[in-house]
């Protein structure tokens, strides 16, 4: 009996191995970028390489150490494109298999006989036709036997989900030689023809409408004023959702869009800390900021997850704070970068990484907001302040509205209810605040309108008492804050700036209403600036926008109190005082350094900025706030070491000084400071400062001309006639 030999096991080959795997001869896990057996064994992985190069016509060489195989291309660029095109354009418009049917049928012989043919695959490459012999003797059945001989074709698979209408059912199948746009339309050749990255919108995401939560700013309710969040947002239904692959080519974009911005994630996270930050930053501090301690470290982990350990279980957040930060980076390069080619590399990268860090953002607000799956608080509020930031540096004013409203939402849903907020918290509700209320001071795009929820809240509102802080911090709904209304308080003793604030006031009053001092501020330690001051932007605006609602009130006839408008009118009084106050107080600190410069030009603007959105005065009387403005301008700029990164400084004073110039002397000095600005910085704030500055010069140069006897035009009527926002923040 013969013996047979025991089988050796085969041995299983796995194609794509890394090259150092396959010099040593060892199995690869084809783990990208680095795979794990290079790492186990401590050894450098050499990376992954194609089997197949094409050679590029610039007739470069390949690299050295790159031994696989090349193919030339056979026909031009141009060539292919054209057979492409002649190609689509001679087929039936349909899918692929319909016209690979189209063409089986163009390649037959016309001279034969369909009958009885049996063919296979296109182009009848297997033909089983029957002798003309055996087509002779062949007897066509009749009656009932057409149905029993004729071969049955395989069921038709029809999803669950679609009901099949009975008619369609009772009708005979197709024959094979019938129009081939009966054939499944599964995959179309616009599908491979018309595929080209360089096509505009290729690899962008199909994004939901994202007004819901991004687009025009949430209008509280008239009665109770409170938040309305929706909940159930209609997702959009598609046709071909029964016919998509696993794989969806919604998907596919996501992945390669993900890569292309990841592939030059160092190389951000590197311009984001070295130049973003410290030009975040109006005066030089040193190097913990939050955007590096907080949002940059963030990042940074998120990244290492996605690349180095594969995770995926990644918050929307999370990745949203992450494409927010490299957005930008990328809009930073995109300004500050001195070529043309470049530029728009970098722009077209901020806009991809600004639209999957919006998305994200808009998924985590939908389902990471409550459980099970909440998202954490500080994630949140980090993306959101990163996309507050983004629109600050490309100068997109249309999305920070929203975005501010969505991280007022946060605060007060998830961060303002703890019991105790801790030391991160608290630095990102610093962070919110100075965009917050620096932002506000700018935006006079409010409906002014007096509504009868307002006369009626003017009536009232300084005769109620003030409510506990605490109190009104665990109410259900909170309010939405939109600057349009003044809190009550007894006899005004918000504005006593002598009395300090307890520690709860001060941790909840996150749009500084109340103008007393906190011992445990960290603004000083953030911006370098006062809490003081940035509490007297707050209220300036404030008390600007409601007194604005009152004079339309008073124009157009309505019924408006006397005692209120004595209160509007004492606590602007009251106000004044305090501004000017702190403007002619010396600045504690070394007068040459730069902050001491940059103090005394924010105290001298906010005098201006009262005096225009407050008692709207000539800008002739404000000439000498406008020379101490400029002046310490540009001593903070010679007073900063040559080559540091922070500066030229905020944009805000320039802008509420600018505007104001009447002489040709002040508006060359403010000119040439911007200039510089923009030349050192790759921000566009200081562009669109110097576009309304020139605008409004010209205009107030026909006015002095031409109408004396009218009011002078100012910055804020030119922004709401072209309804931009201007941020400096």
């Amino acid at each position: 009996m013969k013996v047979s030999k025991p089988s050796r096991p085969r041995r299983s080959h796995a194609l794509g191995a890394c090259r150092t795997c396959r010099r040593r001869h060892v199995k690869c896990d084809q783990k990208r970028p680095v795979c794990r057996t290079c790492r186990t064994l401590g050894v450098p992985c050499e990376g992954f390489t194609s089997e197949v190069r094409w050679i590029r016509d610039s007739g470069g060489s390949p690299e050295p150490e790159d031994h696989n195989g090349t193919r030339r291309h056979l026909y031009t660029e141009q060539s292919r494109l054209s057979m492409s095109t002649s190609l689509g354009s001679n087929l039936v418009s349909g899918s692929v298999s319909a016209s690979l049917a189209e063409i089986d049928l163009r390649t037959r012989d016309s001279e034969r006989a369909p009958v009885g043919d049996i063919v296979v695959g296109p182009f009848a490459v297997l033909d089983f036709a029957l002798p003309d012999g055996a087509q002779d003797m062949q007897k066509q059945p009749q009656g009932d036997e057409v149905e029993a001989e004729a071969p049955r074709s395989p069921p038709q698979t029809v999803p669950s989900d679609t009901a099949v209408p009975q008619e369609a059912q009772l009708d005979p199948l197709p024959y094979i030689n019938d129009s081939p746009s009966h054939i499944d339309d599964f995959l179309h050749w616009s599908d491979i023809l018309g595929l080209s990255p360089e096509q505009p919108g290729f690899f962008q995401p199909s994004i939901a409408d994202l007004d819901i939560y991004f687009g025009a700013d949430p209008q509280p309710d008239a009665a109770t004023n409170t938040f309305e969040v929706i909940d159930n947002v209609i997702e959009p239904q598609s046709n071909m959702a029964i016919m998509t692959p696993p794989r969806s080519a919604i998907e596919m974009a996501s992945t390669f869009l993900d890569a292309a911005a990841l592939a030059d994630a160092p190389f951000l996270f590197k311009h984001f800390n070295e130049k973003v930050v410290p030009q975040m930053m109006i005066m030089p501090l040193g190097e913990k900021s939050p955007w590096r301690v907080l949002n940059l470290a963030a990042a940074m982990a998120t990244y290492n997850d996605l690349t180095i350990l594969g995770s995926h279980n990644i918050s929307h957040a999370r990745l949203a704070n992450l494409y927010g930060l490299l957005a930008c980076a990328a809009s930073h390069l995109a300004l500050s970068s001195g070529q043309a080619s470049s530029g728009q590399h970098w722009e077209h990268a901020a806009l991809q990484m600004f639209e999957q860090a919006r998305d994200r953002m808009q998924k985590s607000l939908k389902y990471e907001t409550r459980a099970p799956k909440r998202a954490k608080y500080k994630d949140q509020l980090m993306a959101i302040c990163c996309l507050i930031e983004y629109s600050v540096i490309s100068g997109q004013h249309q999305y920070a509205r929203s975005f501010m409203v969505n991280a007022e939402f946060i605060l007060r849903m998830r961060g303002l209810l703890k019991h105790r907020i801790s030391q991160k918290a608290r630095l990102l509700h610093h962070v919110y605040t100075w965009l917050r209320l620096v932002g506000e001071s700018t935006y006079v795009l409010h409906d002014y309108n007096p509504s009868n929820s307002f006369i009626e809240a003017l009536d009232i509102n300084f005769q109620r008492h003030r409510l506990d802080i605490a109190t009104r911090a665990e109410e259900p709904e909170p309010r939405l804050d939109d600057f349009l209304r003044l809190e009550a308080h007894d006899a005004d003793s918000d504005l006593n700036i002598n009395e300090p604030k307890d520690k709860q006031t001060g941790l909840h009053d996150i749009h500084l209403q109340d103008s007393r001092s906190f011992s445990d501020t960290l603004y000083k330690q953030i911006y370098g600036i006062p809490e003081t001051w940035l509490s007297l932007v707050s209220q300036t605006t404030r008390l600007a926008n409601v007194m604005e609602t009152f004079r339309i009130a008073q124009k157009s006839g309505r019924n408006t109190s006397l005692a209120a408008w004595e209160t509007l009118h004492r606590r602007s009084v009251r106000l004044e005082n305090l501004i000017c106050s702190c403007d002619l107080s010396p600045v504690r600190g070394d007068p040459s350094k730069p902050h001491d410069h940059m103090l005394r030009a924010l105290n001298s603007a906010l005098v201006i900025f009262f005096y225009r959105r407050i008692r709207r005065v000539h800008p002739a009387i404000m000439a000498a706030h406008v020379d101490t403005t400029i002046v310490a301008l540009a001593e903070f700029t010679s007073s900063l070491p040559p080559g540091h990164p922070t500066g030229p400084g905020a944009a805000w004073p320039a802008f509420i000084a600018g505007c104001e110039a009447l002489t040709a002397p002040r508006r060359e000095s403010v000119t040439l400071w911007l200039e510089n600005a923009i030349s050192t910085s790759g921000r566009a704030s200081f562009g669109t400062a110097k576009e309304i500055m020139v605008e409004l010069w010209r205009r107030q140069d026909e006015h002095l001309h031409t109408n004396r006897g009218d009011p002078m035009p100012t910055w804020i009527d030119f922004v709401r006639e072209k309804q931009i926002w201007p941020l400096f923040c």
